[in-house]
């Protein structure tokens, strides 16, 4: 849960991108050798502040049930296909196409339910995400604008491979999220 990075790369996260983009050209413009960088891992915030602890616990808690409810099912599914192969010699033709119908249809209802949960989780997930997101970044500008930072850089959505003494502010922006509740 939350290790989805595409979760994280919301159009919000990437309109954060492109507002920063656009500030590096146009501070690289301006002063090229004294700029300051800032860079974060929204991914590491995401997973250290209480909020989103709490939403991952929930959504853990919600798996575990559900997966319980399916493992039932596929059990009993398991068990019809067991006796369905075990008496199929015995039934007539329109029993045995009966059962087999009774079967596919069972299943196929099980793994619609499945598909249907995962995207709920997905969808729920990508709630906390956003939410989280939206309250990082006031407190990103804050932060550098108080350390006079031209730009922050998101590492895992930037395509960030170097950059120079870059200041980090992950561990900043955690201890302000909860603070500012």
């Amino acid at each position: 849960m939350f290790a989805n990075k595409s979760v994280i790369g919301s159009a919000m996260m990437k309109s954060i991108l492109k507002i920063c983009l656009v500030g590096l050209i146009a501070s690289t413009a301006n002063s090229a050798f004294a700029s300051k960088y800032g860079v974060i891992d929204m991914q590491a915030v995401i997973l250290n502040v209480e909020e989103g602890k709490a939403a991952r616990s929930e959504l853990e808690k919600k798996i575990k049930a559900k997966e319980a409810d399916f493992n039932k099912r596929r059990d009993e599914l398991d068990k019809m296909n067991k006796d369905w192969q075990s008496q199929s010699a015995l039934m007539s033709e329109e029993a045995r196409i009966n059962k087999q119908k009774e079967f596919q249809e069972k299943f196929l209802a099980m793994r619609n339910d499945e598909m249907a949960f995962r995207e709920a989780v997905k969808s729920d997930e990508q709630k906390a995400t956003q939410g989280i997101a939206a309250k990082v970044e006031g407190i990103v500008q804050k932060m550098a604008k108080e350390k006079s930072l031209e730009v922050v850089f998101e590492v895992n959505n930037a395509g960030l491979l170097y950059l120079s003494q870059p200041v980090d502010l992950t561990k900043d922006v955690i201890q302000a999220y909860g603070k500012k509740k």
